[in-house]
């Protein structure tokens, strides 16, 4: 995820170095379409400068960059360059203060490696049961050989020969411990999960099984991995009012209540929206309009054209400042 080269001064002279050999107190220059080989703080930029950084935070916009500090929060801040993100526009010269694992980026992949070999709440109970099973077979087989030992052998000469009591020792040893139990607790954990397929749930072990088992709500994030990465808005609520997309569109026309507040929401949707319609396929349905922007974007911006034509909003209204959504607010303006 990182650049190969990078552009270095050093002793007053640019060169290509490796992005590997970066250090501390390099100063690295990226222009347009670099990928950012470290963490910098920039001392230098062309006004038109912006790094797109939806790889770390997952924002749309490309975020402007400039040499002045921002935000308190290094994640935040104009004045910093992160590694693996990509220059967009414009170009800028800054020192290397973050490298390797010690990057934003690089900590996040550490983690990600590191994560997992723990053992999961049934492996420990089971691994504490046959820890217990374990010492009481050990405990009964050296109380066999002290008891041989001690009494047997004297009071009772030639009854249990030195190859007979070892035989039961280990006999004891084995018997005690429980050799159904590991073919026991796989049979119960692939019923369940017999069930639970049932249920449309997947599992990719058995050991997800019984975490599954544990869990009071499971909160999922739909990123459009498994789906087409297509979102639609099925309703609309103000107060205890609900609409669907039809219902808010003729409550515009016919309920005198309800139109200034779905108004308001139209406004909303329509102007305060990243993405916009393609230009190729205006005179298409709205359903089959082609959308440049991204999923959130796109479902408000169709929704909004349902209640009446964006471009008329468009025509009405000027931008004089525009805040894009960030990881921050969560909100755009």
């Amino acid at each position: 995820m990182i650049p190969a080269e990078s552009l270095v001064t050093r002793d007053g002279h640019q060169t290509r170095v490796p992005a590997s050999d970066l250090v501390v107190g390099d100063i690295i220059q990226v222009n347009l379409g670099n990928k950012v080989p470290a963490d910098f703080r920039i001392i230098s930029c062309s006004g038109d400068l912006k790094f797109d950084r939806s790889v770390l935070t997952g924002e749309s916009e490309p975020i402007s960059a400039t040499t002045e500090n921002t935000d308190p929060n290094f994640m935040e801040s104009r004045n910093i360059g992160m590694q693996g993100t990509h220059v967009v526009s414009g170009n800028g010269i800054g020192v290397v203060i973050q490298t390797g694992d010690s990057t934003v980026f690089g900590r996040i992949a550490k983690l990600s490696a590191g994560g997992g070999g723990g053992l999961t709440t049934l492996q420990k109970e089971i691994l504490r049961f046959v820890i217990i099973i374990a010492a009481i077979a050990l405990t009964i087989a050296v109380l066999v050989v002290v008891l041989w030992a001690a009494w047997l052998r004297k009071s009772y000469p030639g009854y249990l020969s030195t190859t007979q009591l070892l035989i039961n020792a280990i006999s004891v040893l084995v018997a005690v411990i429980p050799e159904g139990l590991p073919v026991s607790v796989t049979l119960s954990l692939t019923v369940i999960a017999k069930a639970m397929g049932k249920s449309k749930v997947l599992c990719k072990s058995l050991t997800t099984v019984e975490t599954l088992g544990a869990v009071n709500v499971l909160c999922s994030d739909k990123t459009g991995t498994l789906t087409q990465n297509k979102m639609y808005v099925q309703n609309a609520a103000n107060l205890d009012n609900e609409y669907s997309t039809s219902q808010a569109r003729t409550a515009m026309i016919k309920d005198d209540a309800a139109r200034e507040v779905l108004q308001q929401l139209h406004f909303v949707a329509g102007l305060c929206n990243a993405a916009q319609f393609d230009a190729t396929t205006l005179m298409l349905p709205v359903s089959e309009r082609k959308i440049n922007g991204d999923a959130t974007d796109t479902a408000i911006l169709r929704f909004a054209e349902e209640l009446g034509p964006v471009m008329d909003l468009t025509a009405n209204w000027k931008k004089v400042f525009d805040l894009p959504f960030n990881s921050k607010n969560k909100y755009m303006v």
